[in-house]
């Protein structure tokens, strides 16, 4: 019997043609405000076919710094390149991937979120998040209060057979 080699291009359509991860296993500590900062969670990925999807999925840990108020929010964007990508299309005031409202500064909160995206491209991609807050400071990969504690913070990417 005689085994044949296959490629991406002749795998079954939802095959998953290969898996890439990126992430830090450090605490990172966050400018506070509403504007979105890099944390330098990132991976990159090379789709083999513009008929490819792109399965996204980030997860960790957030805490936060500062004193807590009534309503703080830690907010996290994803991006394809410079392209926002999987956020809420009808807050009234924030529309992004992942939201946390923490009430103490030593919890910790996790996180897991995902998405399916369709680049259409063979190009090299990168998916990164970004973070912010409504007020202090977010830190993921640790509590907020002190680096006591640090958990690794990833961002998975896996291509899919279209």
């Amino acid at each position: 019997m005689a085994l044949t080699k296959l490629n991406s291009l002749s795998m079954p359509t939802h095959s998953v043609l290969q898996v890439q991860e990126g992430g830090r296993t450090d605490r990172f500590v966050g400018t506070g405000g509403t504007t979105f900062t890099d944390c330098g969670v990132s991976v990159n990925i090379t789709p083999s076919s513009t008929s490819s999807k792109i399965l996204v999925r980030v997860s960790g840990a957030f805490g936060v710094s500062g004193s807590v108020s009534n309503g703080i929010r830690c907010l996290v964007k994803l991006f394809r390149d410079s392209t926002e990508i999987g956020s809420g299309t009808s807050g009234s005031t924030y529309n992004v991937f992942i939201a946390i409202l923490p009430v103490q500064t030593y919890n910790m909160y996790p996180f897991s979120q995902s998405t399916l995206d369709s680049p259409s491209s063979t190009s090299e991609i990168t998916y990164k998040i970004q973070i912010a807050s409504s007020s202090s400071q977010c830190v993921i990969g640790g509590r907020g209060d002190i680096d006591e504690v640090a958990v690794p913070t990833r961002i998975q990417v896996m291509e899919i057979a279209g």
